[in-house]
């Protein structure tokens, strides 16, 4: 396989900061869209619910299209950096658009506004700037190491900017009002994803091929179907992104009615962010100590249950700032987020890995549908713990308007915090242990260099 020059430092920084850009958008999401619309806009917690599932049925089919036109896309930009360029844009105006609900509106009025422009920000425009950004690797380099740089880069960047936005925002959102924070974030966005798109270029060519040998959607899903480490990375990521979208949307619950204070939500984000920088900045060192991406998963999954066990089983809702069980959920919290960071270098850079072994079986490669096992599943598991935060809360009778929420409201916060990501955590460890594609990889790199060879030469000559 031929190998290319080595991608600098600043083309690395720069793939990053189109993460940043990425992480901004939905960093704000995330953490903050579920207690703005049940504290802000007063929507039910169950119709939050309602509207974060019912976005995810669509966002099924809108990567796996979308990972389709991008398999299909030839220009003079290449096939995934077109794809940010427009995009980009569109998403930043709808994040603002999705925290500028009209304060005339009635009730019915605001929970369909708050849907569709939930879902245009989600299923159309995050996927197609998103998808094509994680892709981009691919195009970048095809060294194994250099993709888990570029990977090591970009979520020491994001864990960064997600530090960053969790000390920010609250404090932000009260002085400048959502639509400016969201205003500011969005040029922030678009200013990074710009940056990403003029200095990282495609540099791996795909494979030329005949006309007829194009792939059609329906050959797509059937590559798809034959490759099984897709399916063990869309539980992995489908896994992460719901503890994600589960500690995340609910972290200011926690914050604002055990802690009494919706500032130290910054505290409890870096309890868990920092660890995450740190994981990431070491990832290629602990790739090497764990013999793997594939054990670093495993291992990783094990500090999750250590952390997210700690807290189920220590932390109550007596629970107040400088308690003991405070600095208990800290540490269990740092813990996981260590497991986290190892988690979020380790599953992207497979993604280029499990590309290689779907052409070795099926002799397709699908960069951009594969890709979009990123895309998916960070929407599908960050929108399902969206919308567990909201059943939790509803079984409970949430209500917004009171300052101090009683018990059972209280023990649903701790069990969306620790409990239920408790429990995806030991799923995901089981799966991690029914497979190893670490262990098979070499072989496959190995077969697809000569198997690309003949393929080269065999058009070269039909020509």
């Amino acid at each position: 396989m031929e190998q290319l020059k080595p991608l600098s430092p600043f083309e690395k920084m720069s793939y990053g900061a189109g993460d940043v850009g990425c992480t901004v958008v939905w960093n704000v999401v995330g953490m903050f869209m579920t207690i703005y619309y049940t504290d802000d806009l007063g929507i039910s917690a169950a119709a939050v619910a309602a509207i974060m599932l019912s976005v995810r049925i669509f966002d099924g089919f809108s990567d796996l299209v979308m990972g389709y036109l991008l398999d299909r896309t030839n220009s003079k930009l290449g096939k995934a950096r077109p794809w940010i360029l427009w995009s980009s844009p569109l998403l930043c105006i709808f994040l603002v658009l999705s925290f500028t609900v009209p304060d005339f509106a009635n009730y019915t009025l605001k929970v369909t506004y708050a849907f569709l422009t939930y879902f245009f920000l989600t299923v159309v425009f995050y996927t197609s700037c998103n998808l094509a950004f994680c892709s981009l690797q691919s195009f970048c380099s095809n060294s194994v190491e250099e993709r888990a740089s570029m990977n090591s880069y970009r979520f020491v960047m994001t864990a960064v900017g997600a530090l960053i936005l969790g000390y920010v925002t609250p404090v932000a959102a009260k002085s400048l009002g959502w639509l400016g924070i969201t205003s500011l974030y969005g040029a922030i966005a678009f200013g990074l994803l710009m940056l990403c798109f003029f200095v990282c270029k495609e540099r791996v060519k795909p494979q030329p091929r005949a006309a007829e040998d194009k792939v059609t959607v329906r050959e797509s899903l059937s590559v798809l179907a034959h490759n099984k480490y897709f399916f063990f990375l869309v539980a992995f990521f489908v896994i992460d992104f719901a503890n994600a979208g589960l500690t995340g949307a609910s972290g200011m619950y926690l914050a604002r009615y055990i802690l009494q204070d919706d500032t130290f939500f910054g505290h409890l984000n870096f309890a868990s962010t920092f660890p995450q920088l740190v994981a990431c900045f070491f990832f290629p060192f602990i790739m090497k100590l764990c013999k793997g991406k594939w054990n670093a998963i495993i291992f990783g999954y094990i500090l999750y249950i250590i952390g997210y066990g700690m807290c189920q089983l220590l932390v109550g809702t007596d629970m107040t700032i400088g308690s003991f069980d405070y600095y208990l959920m800290l540490v269990g919290s740092a813990i996981k987020g260590f497991g986290w960071g190892m988690h979020l270098v380790a599953m992207f850079a497979m993604i280029a890995d499990v590309v290689e072994y779907g052409e070795w079986v099926t002799g397709r490669r699908l960069d951009g549908a594969t890709y979009s096992v990123s895309s998916f599943g960070f929407k599908i598991g960050l929108g399902l713990g969206g919308a567990i935060v909201g059943w939790a809360l509803s079984l409970v009778n949430y209500d917004a308007t009171l300052e101090v929420q009683p018990e059972e409201t209280l023990q649903a916060i701790l069990n969306i915090n620790f409990l239920i990501p408790l429990v995806l955590s030991i799923a995901g460890l089981v799966i991690s242990l029914l497979g190893n594609l670490d262990k098979i990889h070499p072989q496959v790199m190995k077969d697809l260099t000569v198997r690309r060879a003949e393929e080269a030469a065999k058009f070269g000559a039909a020509q």
